[in-house]
């Protein structure tokens, strides 16, 4: 049984493009979750509340962005501002949460521009990239897109959700499939104390979870 299990926010952003000095974000969604042991003696994941905003840009959204994330102009114009929404996106990660992305590089790029960009409190929380630690645990795997490895645990009987292309590439979407890849991919690796909140950043470290700072 873990007796104080860390907390952590899988987030994931949807963007104009790939270029964090000229691209913007254009939607900002977010996972909060623990882990406890079930029945089974099995550590699985346990969503405590979800962050999901669209976000206003000051620029139009390319046709080949919206193709990927299903987002239009018309969807985003009422949007509140990326200032605005940050200031929500801080509050709901809180303090002593562990944040969590795919290919994090990304994510915390675009967000360090966008709170430089917008000044006010930025997150101080480590930042844990998924895709690293997938690439070390599983380096056999052809890809470690995070569709690919949700339909792959998922055939294994190591998934809960049941997976929507529909839904993919809108980021709380996205978010629940983190948080299950996550905890699949570190069960294959982790003991039970390695779970712990105290351990839990050495663990991840020895498998290329080290941690960056959006604040950093």
């Amino acid at each position: 049984m873990i007796t104080l299990p860390p907390k952590f926010v899988a987030f994931d952003l949807e963007t104009t493009g790939l270029i964090n000095q000229k691209d913007e974000i254009i939607e900002i969604g977010a996972v909060k979750f623990t882990v406890f042991t079930d029945e089974k003696g099995r550590v699985v994941p346990k969503n405590l509340g979800e962050f999901n905003t669209l976000v206003k840009p000051n620029m139009l959204i390319p046709a080949e962005a919206s193709n990927v994330n299903h987002i239009t102009n018309d969807m985003v114009e009422n949007a509140p501002p990326v200032g605005e929404c940050l200031k929500k996106f801080t509050a709901f990660c809180g303090q002593g949460t562990i944040l969590l992305a795919h290919n994090a590089n990304f994510d915390s790029s675009f967000l360090r521009e966008a709170y430089k960009k917008n000044p006010q409190l930025v997150p101080g929380n480590p930042v844990v990239d998924s895709l690293a630690i997938s690439k070390t645990i599983l380096p056999e795997l052809p890809n470690h897109k995070l569709g690919y490895m949700a339909d792959l645990f998922m055939k294994r009987r190591e998934f809960t959700m049941k997976i929507d292309p529909e839904k993919m590439h809108r980021a709380v979407y996205d978010c629940e499939m983190l948080m299950e890849v996550f905890v699949a991919l570190l069960r294959r690796r982790f003991k039970e104390k390695d779970w712990e909140l105290g351990n839990i950043m050495a663990a991840m470290a020895k498998y290329k979870g080290v941690p960056q700072f959006i604040n950093k």
